[in-house]
């Protein structure tokens, strides 16, 4: 599925026999699929075959989708007449020893019920023509929503290759890491035992060894693997035009987890820099992935 965000505004305007038709859809940013339908009473028998035709065409977003018939002569309200004239009569009735005003055409029309829906076949006549009309909509909103998410892409590649850039110089701090922390941890160990006055208590192979030992509970190295294994999966992704909102935000979730790994066990002030900046880049993707579908 190509790229897609979930901001988008379409409209149609299609001719009747006698007025028109008018569709218009907006949606914005949701985590799930949220569909506002608005349409005339009369075309309510299609209400479900419109819904599951938006469904075929979106996973997730708040969407608002209008439907208007114009100048539709059978569209036009009807007095409930009956209701007047229980009405009226009932209110000479009571009015003289109540005390009321003559009725008047302002409270009549406060009754529910005042006017009655149009006795139409509109749904049977416009179904058709209704539902394909919806299609093109559909397709005329997807269009804007691609071509709103192809303004993101320059943005996700600038932050890849910020990203790549932050991983090149957490590989260099770290294999200047490793090299350094077992003589940095030996001496701190004799500094120890001399403190502790035990200095030549410990063979110089088990003081190498302990030293090695604590050197490799620091080593970043397996975490800035995995760190190049997701950066290169989000790369694939954006090359074949696949980003989705969901699964870029469970991306971003796995590299901040390597970066948080990393950053705990940095000893080197330039990594813990690059461990920041990279999380500060990963906020900028993840905040423009919350707009794609």
């Amino acid at each position: 599925m190509p790229m897609r965000s979930m901001t988008a505004f379409a409209e149609i305007v299609q001719p009747l026999e006698a007025g028109q038709l008018r569709l218009t859809l907006r949606s914005v940013n949701s985590k799930a699929l949220d569909l506002s339908l608005r349409l005339p009473p009369a075309l309510f028998p299609l209400e479900a075959a419109l819904r599951a035709k938006v469904r075929g065409a979106a996973q997730r977003g708040k969407l608002d989708l209008t439907i208007e018939v114009q100048d539709e002569p059978s569209l036009e309200p009807r007095l409930n007449r009956a209701l007047l004239r229980s009405a009226a009569k009932a209110w000479q009735e009571d009015a003289e020893w109540l005390h009321l005003p003559p009725l008047s055409a302002d409270a009549f029309f406060r009754l529910p019920g005042a006017w009655l829906a149009p006795d139409s076949d509109l749904a049977e006549r416009l179904e058709a023509k209704l539902l394909q009309g919806l299609a093109t909509l559909l397709d005329t909103w997807n269009e804007g929503r691609r071509r709103e998410a192809e303004r993101l892409r320059p943005f996700f590649a600038d932050g890849l290759a910020r990203l790549v850039e932050l991983r090149d110089r957490l590989k260099a701090g770290a294999e200047a890491q490793a090299a350094e922390l077992p003589g940095l941890y030996r001496q701190r160990i004799e500094q120890l035992l001399e403190d502790a006055r035990l200095a030549g208590q410990l063979p110089a192979e088990r003081l190498l060894a302990e030293a090695g030992v604590l050197a490799e509970r620091q080593d970043v190295r397996e975490e800035l693997i995995r760190l190049s294994a997701h950066l290169d999966d989000f790369a694939e992704r954006l090359a074949k035009d696949s980003l989705e909102g969901k699964a870029v935000d469970v991306w971003c979730q796995e590299v901040l987890r390597e970066l948080n790994t990393t950053g705990s066990k940095c000893k080197r002030i330039d990594m813990t820099r690059a461990v920041m900046e990279a999380k500060g880049a990963l906020d900028q993707i993840r905040e423009q992935a919350a707009n794609l579908e």
